[in-house]
């Protein structure tokens, strides 16, 4: 029994390195998609603010055509006012080009408004763009970088896998049954836990003294009574 106790330590053994090897790939990947979130951050950052230059250029344009069809209003009028004779008409047509005339200069307020607008996104957008550089060198670093990492992370779990059913063949189907179903109603901690000076070291508590007594004899599988590991004695 003691030599499919060690066999079961050492299969246990090669499942904790492979769960440490797939948390690494793990691991791997987020950090690629730490960058790569920010990559698509930084060029959603460019959409909005080209689509808010494209924005204020529309509003600019509008602003230029309403001063071009006031100013031709505006000229209008004035050709008008010598053919006038009434005072009264006169000077309602001088309020209108009057009106007209301020209406243009709240409009041109209105497109220096855009041109800056236009002007602190574009210095936005160089400075997204510099940022951005720097993402995507990283992001061709860290590849290159994970790909080495992953090689060497895949190619030790093939090594894991082989030794994994070298080892499952050594041992008792049965045996192999009870370790696996242990194994998976474990959340922490492993399945197979030596005991020392009658302490479980899965759970941490007193095994009764008649059964440390009879796991040193290692003639057969025994559980712990109050964690159902599987359980062996561990000289010290």
């Amino acid at each position: 029994m003691k030599d499919q106790i060690d066999i079961l330590v050492s299969l246990q053994e090669i499942e904790i390195e492979s769960t440490s090897v797939n948390a690494h790939l793990c691991s791997i990947s987020k950090r690629l998609n730490v960058l790569s979130n920010s990559q698509n951050e930084l060029e959603q950052r460019i959409t909005d603010e080209t689509a808010k230059i494209e924005e204020s250029k529309k509003k600019y344009r509008s602003h230029e055509s309403d001063i071009k069809q006031n100013q031709v209003m505006i000229k209008r009028s004035q050709d008008r006012l010598n053919s006038i004779k009434n005072n009264r008409e006169y000077q309602a047509l001088l309020k209108e080009i009057e009106e007209l005339k301020r209406t243009n200069f709240a409009t041109e307020e209105l497109m220096i408004d855009c041109l800056n607008q236009v002007d602190d996104a574009e210095k936005k957008m160089v400075a997204i763009h510099e940022e951005l550089q720097l993402v995507q060198n990283d992001i061709v670093q860290e590849q290159q970088v994970v790909g080495v990492e992953t090689g060497t992370a895949e190619k030790r779990l093939k090594e894991l896998d082989r030794e994994r059913l070298k080892m499952s063949g050594k041992i008792d189907a049965d045996l192999l049954k009870l370790f696996q179903k242990v194994q998976s109603q474990q959340v922490r901690g492993n399945a197979v836990v030596p005991v020392q000076d009658a302490v479980c070291h899965g759970c941490y508590v007193n095994i009764p003294p008649q059964m440390y007594n009879e796991l040193q004899r290692c003639d057969k599988l025994r559980m712990c009574p109050n964690c159902q590991r599987i359980i062996y004695w561990k000289q010290i």
